[in-house]
């Protein structure tokens, strides 16, 4: 039968003892007295059945506390982790066995509290020393815990801040010479933390020279006086010298000092930061006054100086000790004319601005000088001004340098006249007014190699003399300025007419017809002039500079000592130029470009051996234009690249077309400018278009001129040497052009020589020089294994001379002219030309001779203009010609000028026949080129009857003077050789 669990009856909720029977009254009292330890037990206590039902709590205490009623032991699961319900288990287990268990349930969560609590558990136990249940006193040491915590953070706070201080707190006690500190005084002093710690510990890593002075002031502070010492320590672990601030307050306990309280500082890093300060502002100082500024600082605005800077005496010229005497001699030296300037600080410096000035001061040694003085206020933490600050410094040699530089920035220093900037400026304000000048661009020609021949000295004399004569050409309407080493501008305004500015430039020329005398040496030197006008050449500067620098580069292409105008409507040649620039672009995209070819023979069987391509434009205005005329103009527009290109590709393709049509190939020759040779990509590109042609590369040769080579021998040389590399022939141009190219052809080696033109020209029997030197070009050239060209080859005594000299090659209108491509490959097809005893010209028959034709025994010089092209009037030109013979029909006259026949062009000629003025219009009607570039043309007029009227008698006057040999008055025959006439 199952014994019946006493202490279940023992412990009732009602704690009523007469609820069973007790055997005696001793039983009674010691009822009582369990009860008394249950019920007044200040902590929480539960009492548990052996089976774990709760049979007692004594607080209510414990359901606040656990916001929960457990009534069995298990129920401490809901509230406890798996672990701690474990621990808890296992000390329920142990003390039923007769074991007291403590245990620590720490941060218990449970309704958002965080518990921590202290379990006792102690067995109740019967006669037998069997336990039939156990008590379970709870502590609850949460609050304790918290404190515990936040001591220890303020612990860790407090050691944190000492650190970040250099602080240590320390605390000694006099009568058991103890000593407790903080961790970062031991940290301070460099040694570990130990039970034995005294007073005396420390004092050994004090300095030798400190240790006296600090260890009396610590005795005297064990009798009662507060401790402050500074002094020096060698720290413990790294033995470094330290510097420390120490302070202790005593406390008195019956009547006697107690213990001190203090701190200790450690100051090393301010010691060394005032260390170096200190030593800094020495540095300061001795900079300071080693400077040639001034450097000073006031108390306040113009207070008293507080320090000024050895280089102020130099400045002032006046001892420091004035100034720190009289605060108010500085300003009183300043010029009267920068005083309010140099005041004007004040204000400036009260609102906490800085302020810089320019100002003049009389110094004490009477002297004026140019200061440059900076000031910078210092305020307080109410934004008021306590210290200024300031650096002068002596300009005055700057000043005179700027008042020279200045000069120099609008004015050359060599011959004192307006310079680049200058003459910029005053273009632009020319333009802007809108008035009428003129500019003249001057160039000395080839100064730079008599500058670098003679040297600078002489170079400069000479430009300094070539000035004044300049300048007793110019009046009070002309401006001259100097661009360069050798470029003079001169603008002219309020000039009478265009032709007062030609006679100018002539003037300006017809100074250098006399050679200059500059120390021992006569120089002989020439000019070229360029004339541009505003508003007709130009609206703007730039503009202006750039057609009148146009101009003087086309004057220098004809010759020394020229002049030359812009305005492409002054002459014709000017203004076919200035078409032939506008079209060029546009003609390349309208395909108006056409290769012709002009054979190379062999003289002894008449083998064709192949061809220069030749580069004709078909303008819509001026007809067929060769390649002299618009090739330069491509190379100073930068179309010279396009056009070349065009040329190689074209050629290549013919070639190749040629080849499928069964056509035995011959060499093609192209003339390569040096610009378009000097571009990088060009070798590629001839290797692009062979390769995609599928033409080997030796039918291709390029030529290049003399001058071109000597000009450029390094870099041209190695494309040269590149081309050859692939398998292209290079030919010179132009041989004997008056440069030495002996050494070229040496380390050279092209393939093939052509020779001069103009030597060709000269070939005939009375010219034993020109023939010999011929003769010896052509046997030099087969020595060095090289084949000749003679090109421009004309006459049958021309073809006679170079086919006995054995020339390799001739090219010339002796065989035929240059022809199109389709004509061209006809001739490869037959392979041999056969040359031309006697070349006639014949003239065109465009009409028959209605009147009578009276032929001048001299040319008459005279002028045309174009007057109509396209159906619309204009006026371009007076370009000179002459007239050959004229009839009421018409006339003949020749040109220098290559110029369209069509009837979209109408001309204005003007001329003197027996001192009649007359002014015709008329159109061509044939053209012939007579040779060296001189044109013929067959003019018919579009006479009115006044004109008829007036021209009829003077052709029949004229002619009965020239029947009967007798003079013909009053008319301007023109006697000299027409090359050399339309050269000059």
């Amino acid at each position: 039968m199952k014994k019946p669990n006493l202490l279940k009856q023992f412990f009732t909720k009602e704690e009523r003892p007469h609820t069973f029977a007790l055997a005696t009254a001793q039983d009674h009292r010691l009822f009582s007295y369990a009860m008394s330890f249950a019920k007044y037990h200040p902590d929480m206590m539960i009492v548990f059945s052996a089976d774990g039902e709760i049979i007692y709590v004594n607080q209510e205490a414990l359901y606040e506390l656990l916001q929960y009623r457990p009534s069995h032991a298990e129920d401490f699961k809901k509230i406890l982790t798996d672990v701690d319900y474990k621990r808890l288990k296992r000390a329920f287990n142990r003390t039923l066995r007769g074991k007291s268990v403590k245990i620590d349930i720490e941060r218990l969560q449970h309704q958002g509290q965080n518990l921590n609590l202290v379990l006792m558990f102690i067995p109740i136990k019967n006669d037998d020393n069997q336990a039939e249940g156990l008590y379970l006193i709870i502590e609850d040491m949460s609050t304790y815990s918290a404190m515990k915590h936040q001591l220890m953070l303020h612990e860790k706070h407090l050691n944190y801040a000492q650190h970040i201080a250099a602080v240590g707190s320390w605390e000694y006690f006099i009568q058991h010479d103890k000593l407790f500190c903080s961790d970062n005084f031991y940290h301070i002093f460099g040694f570990a933390r130990s039970d034995n710690d005294g007073i005396d510990h420390v004092f050994q890593f004090i300095h030798p020279d400190d240790y006296e002075r600090t260890y009396d002031a610590f005795n005297h502070a064990r009798k009662g006086t507060n401790f402050d010492s500074d002094f020096r320590i060698y720290h413990g672990k790294t033995n470094e010298l330290r510097f420390l601030q120490a302070a202790a307050e005593v406390i008195w306990k019956d009547d006697k000092p107690f213990k001190m309280i203090g701190v200790v500082k450690d100051e090393t890093a301010f010691k060394l930061l005032e260390k170096t300060l200190n030593d800094t502002l020495a540095n300061y100082h001795s900079i300071f006054d080693n400077l040639d500024a001034g450097i000073w600082m006031r108390d306040s605005i113009r207070g008293n100086m507080l320090f000024a800077s050895k280089g102020l005496e130099g400045i002032l010229g006046i001892p420091l000790a004035k100034l720190y005497d009289d605060s108010e001699v500085w300003i009183n030296m300043i010029h009267p004319a920068h005083r309010e300037e140099v005041l004007a600080y004040t204000d400036h410096l009260a609102s906490g601005k800085s302020y810089q000035v320019i100002y003049r001061i009389r110094t004490g040694e009477n002297q004026t000088k140019w200061l440059l003085e900076q000031i910078v206020p210092r305020l307080d933490q109410q934004g008021e001004v306590n210290h200024i600050f300031g650096l002068v410094t002596d300009i005055t040699k700057e000043i005179e340098r700027e008042k020279k530089l200045n000069y120099l920035v609008y004015y050359d220093e060599l011959t004192g006249l307006p310079n680049r900037l200058s003459l910029h400026d005053k273009v632009d304000t020319l333009c802007l007014a809108g008035e009428p000048f003129a500019l003249l661009y001057i160039s000395i020609n080839r100064f730079h190699i008599l500058n670098n021949a003679l040297g600078t000295k002489i170079g400069d004399e000479l430009l300094r003399t070539v000035t004044n004569y300049f300048s007793t050409l110019t009046d009070d309407h002309s401006y001259m300025a100097r661009l360069d080493n050798q470029h003079f501008i001169i603008v002219m305004k309020k000039y009478v007419s265009k032709q007062h500015i030609y006679a100018l430039a002539s003037r300006v020329l017809k100074t250098f017809d006399t050679p200059f005398s500059i120390k021992d040496y006569h120089l002989h030197l020439s000019a070229s002039i360029g004339i541009a006008f505003y508003p007709e050449e130009g609206l703007t500067r730039n503009i202006l500079l750039e057609n009148a620098y146009s101009a003087l580069c086309y004057a220098q292409q004809q010759g020394r000592n020229r002049f030359h105008i812009y305005a492409f409507t002054e002459d014709i040649t000017s203004y076919k130029q200035y078409v032939l620039d506008r079209d060029m672009r546009q003609a390349m995209l309208n395909e108006e470009f056409e290769l012709y070819f002009q054979p190379l023979v062999e003289p002894q069987k008449g083998v064709i051996n192949g061809a220069e391509a030749l580069i004709r434009w078909h303008h819509k205005e001026w007809g067929l234009v060769s390649p002299g005329e618009f090739i330069p103009l491509a190379e100073e527009n930068h179309m010279i690249h396009i056009i070349t290109d065009w040329v190689i590709k074209k050629a290549c393709a013919l070639l190749q077309h040629w080849k499928q049509q069964g056509h035995v190939l011959r060499t093609i020759s192209i003339k390569i400018s040096p610009i378009r040779l000097m571009k990088k990509g060009f070798i590629q590109f001839v290797q692009e278009q062979l390769q995609v042609n599928s033409i080997e590369a030796h039918y291709i040769q390029f030529e290049i001129s003399e001058s071109t080579i000597l000009k450029n021998s390094t870099s041209v040389m190695t494309v040269l040497k590149e081309l050859q590399d692939i398998g292209v022939k290079i030919a010179i141009g132009d041989f004997g052009t008056g440069y030495s190219s002996l050494e070229s052809l040496r380390t050279f080696q092209p393939t093939t020589l052509h020779i001069y033109e103009a030597f060709i020209r000269e070939i005939r029997h009375d010219r034993p020089i020109e023939n010999g030197l011929i003769s010896a070009t052509i046997y030099l050239a087969k020595m060095l294994g090289i084949q000749v060209v003679a090109k421009g080859v004309e006459s049958y005594e021309q073809f006679i001379f170079l086919k006995q000299q054995e020339c390799d090659y001739l090219q010339g209108s002796i065989y035929t002219k240059a022809v199109p491509a389709k004509a061209f490959e006809k001739m490869l097809a037959q392979g041999i030309l056969t040359p031309q005893k006697a070349i006639v010209h014949k003239k065109p028959v465009v009409e028959r001779r209605k009147y009578y034709r009276f032929q001048f025994p001299a040319y008459v010089k005279g002028f045309m203009t174009i007057i109509e092209m396209n159906e619309q009037k204009i006026n371009i030109g007076h370009t000179p010609i002459i007239i050959e013979n004229i009839s009421l029909g018409g006339m003949k006259i020749r040109s220098s000028l290559k110029l369209p026949v069509n009837q979209t062009m109408k001309f204005k000629f003007s001329f003197i026949l027996m001192n009649q003025s007359f002014n015709l219009e008329g159109t061509f009607r044939w053209t012939l080129e007579e040779k060296y570039q001189i044109y013929s043309y067959g003019v018919a007029f579009n006479l009115t009857q006044e004109d008829e009227g007036k021209l009829a008698p003077i052709i029949n006057r004229m002619t009965a003077l020239h029947n009967h040999h007798e003079k013909i008055e009053g008319t301007p025959f023109m006697y000299e050789d027409i090359e050399a006439y339309f050269k000059k």
